[in-house]
């Protein structure tokens, strides 16, 4: 059975900084067509085990979108200052809806008056 040890990213950087190979690689390598497929097939999370399983499998995509009913934002290109697109983008993903975000405290601390 394997040996199972949690790691901190922290750990496993300063491990991967040593050189040090996070797997037994030389003992997978020797493994037999055999051995691997009665592994597979004893593994509890292995849930596609059958030709069957796999034809039933679908591929999703996380991050893409679904239909709407009517879409929620609109794309459109706009300038920026490079420095107000940086800080907003060094503070990750979701960065543009922060924008979008920003922009809406805006209007409603400034009301804009319609010709």
């Amino acid at each position: 059975m394997a040996k199972i040890a949690r790691r901190t990213s922290d750990e496993i950087k300063e491990l991967r900084s040593k050189g040090k190979i996070m797997t037994d690689k030389e003992r997978v390598s020797n493994l037999s067509e055999a051995e691997v497929e009665r592994m597979a097939m004893a593994d509890p999370d292995n849930f596609l085990k059958t030709d069957e399983d796999w034809a039933q499998a679908t591929i999703h995509r996380p991050g893409t979108r679904g239909p709407q009913k009517a879409p929620t934002k609109k794309s459109i290109a706009i300038r920026l200052s490079q420095d107000v697109v940086d800080n907003f983008k060094s503070s990750g993903a979701g960065w543009q809806s922060r924008i979008d975000d920003a922009l809406r405290t805006y209007l409603k601390e400034h009301p804009l008056k319609h010709a």
